[in-house]
């Protein structure tokens, strides 16, 4: 069986991570907390005055906030044309208040899933896999940054995926690989260098068994917390400064890194030999069009009875309801596999019988 899972938003939630819409809203709720080198109050002056967000952040309400998604393309469309906003925003500020919404979602993750009582679903899916699949490696394609995932493969084979790109860090190199993680929109574990195009792994606090792996093969001392600074921590290579790589949730995005370039074309064979495909909290937005243009063509020879959706929605409305349903059936027909009782019901009740 060549089984390949796919997992969207929704199983982060799952096990205790946010939504996309609830990112601004649940930052500055605890603001105090992730607040670094001013890139929050940047950006919360920048929601202010030109989005009239309530001042008092403790007064506002969700709906305050405009769509993370659109906020970050309306910033990327003014940088990419080196437009300002006015004269109180120039285009020096943009590119600060970007890199202060990019902060924003890297510090809420972490400080959510290392803080989250939720039970990961990852390990007890990866559980089922090796022991009632009986599958010879775990073959994972993800739209999250986060690193639940990355954790429970580490938990379960001990030893890493192969993540589909070019890592430089010896340690990694060196170790065994099992099962693939292909991650489309980058990871809060990797540190990427744009001056030699440099890839390593850093430690994460919300990655325990991450953190407890690499200190172990390598004896790394700093964590990725410390690196993610406005002036950048250097490459070991050439110097430069480096980053996680993650590709924020705008209607921009941008592909270009050579690693993700690999992870894309790694997915795309992924997903064209897979026999059987489990979609878990993905809603397929329309506006993600780089990710339904990789579904469609990959898994144009696959049989649509061999594609399950796990949504939740405790309405439990059929695909022909959903509004997600509705999504995926205009894609891949009404011969769906439609499930919307979650992630965990799932296991539970399907997974043992795949």
């Amino acid at each position: 069986m060549n089984s390949v899972l796919i997992f969207g938003a929704g199983a982060t939630k799952a096990c205790g991570g946010p939504l996309t819409n609830e990112i601004l809203p649940d930052a500055f709720r605890i603001k105090d907390k992730i607040e670094r080198e001013n890139f929050l109050h940047i950006v919360n002056e920048f929601l202010v005055s030109r989005f009239n967000v309530p001042k008092d952040i403790e007064e506002r309400k969700n709906e305050d906030y405009p769509p993370l998604p659109l906020l970050l393309a309306l910033l990327d469309t003014a940088i990419d044309k080196k437009h300002a906003f006015d004269k109180y925003w120039p285009l020096n500020k943009l590119v600060h208040v970007r890199e202060g919404l990019e902060y924003l979602i890297f510090a809420l993750l972490e400080y959510q899933l290392s803080r989250s009582q939720g039970h990961n679903h990852y390990h007890d899916l990866f559980k089922v896999a090796n022991e009632e699949w009986r599958l010879p490696e775990i073959n994972v394609i993800s739209t999250n940054y986060d690193i639940i995932a990355d954790n429970s493969m580490i938990g379960i084979n001990d030893t890493f995926p192969d993540y589909g790109t070019d890592i430089a860090t010896d340690f990694y190199r060196s170790r065994p690989k099992r099962g693939q993680l292909l991650k489309l929109h980058g990871s809060l574990n990797w540190l990427y260098c744009p001056g030699c195009h440099r890839l390593d792994l850093g430690l994460s606090q919300s990655g325990s068994r991450t953190v407890k792996v690499l200190n172990a093969l390598y004896r790394m001392e700093y964590s990725l917390e410390q690196r993610y600074s406005i002036r950048g921590s250097e490459c070991e290579e050439c110097g430069s400064s480096v980053r996680p790589v993650m590709i924020t949730p705008t209607r921009m995005k941008d592909y270009r890194n050579p690693h993700i370039s690999n992870v894309w074309y790694r997915a795309e064979r992924m997903l064209r030999r897979a026999d059987k495909v489990i979609i878990i909290g993905y809603s397929l937005p329309e506006d993600d069009v780089d990710v339904i243009y990789l579904l469609k063509r990959g898994l144009g020879h696959l049989d649509p009875k061999k594609i399950t959706v796990v949504e939740y929605d405790k309405d439990e409305k059929s695909l022909h309801e959903h509004p997600v349903g509705k999504r995926y059936r205009s894609i891949f027909g009404y011969r769906i596999g439609w499930y919307t009782r979650g992630f965990e019901q799932w296991i539970r009740d399907k997974a043992s019988i795949i």
